[in-house]
């Protein structure tokens, strides 16, 4: 079966828009991992305690030494060190380390021209590798 790749662009504040999805991925049952790049990982971190005061979503900087909660969404700077291959949201601008080994794999893409660049090279990777694509607009 192919992997599954999801494009979300246009997304005017990528970092919300990711606690959109991760509360989405967590209904879905599948391990969750967030490739976030280092700088921004405080930022995301801070947002996922806050993103919506009537839902909590277990997560924490994960770094590799202490075994995974069931249902814990785990934010890491480098992909291939997560214990499960399941749902990897991408916010990094290039391809994932180990990024066709995951089930299913969600690109969130901001609005600058670079954001923009770097995510349609990810995405023609996606391609030649056989993935099935969709594409979603974040914008509104």
């Amino acid at each position: 079966m192919p992997q599954q790749v999801s494009f979300y662009s246009n997304a005017a504040d990528p970092l919300r828009y990711a606690c959109r999805l991760v509360r989405r991925a967590l209904a879905s049952g599948k391990p969750v991992g967030v490739r976030v790049p280092p700088a921004l990982m405080p930022q995301l971190d801070k947002l996922l305690w806050s993103f919506d005061a009537t839902e909590f979503i277990p997560h924490r900087c994960w770094d590799g030494t202490t075994p995974p909660e069931p249902g814990e969404v785990l934010l890491v700077d480098d992909a291939v060190g997560l214990p499960h291959r399941g749902l990897l949201l991408n916010l990094a601008e290039d391809l994932p380390g180990d990024a066709f080994a995951f089930e299913r794999v969600l690109e969130v893409i901001g609005c600058e021209r670079s954001a923009v660049e770097s995510g349609r090279v990810r995405y023609r990777a996606y391609q030649q590798a056989g993935a099935t694509l969709d594409h979603f607009s974040a914008a509104g």
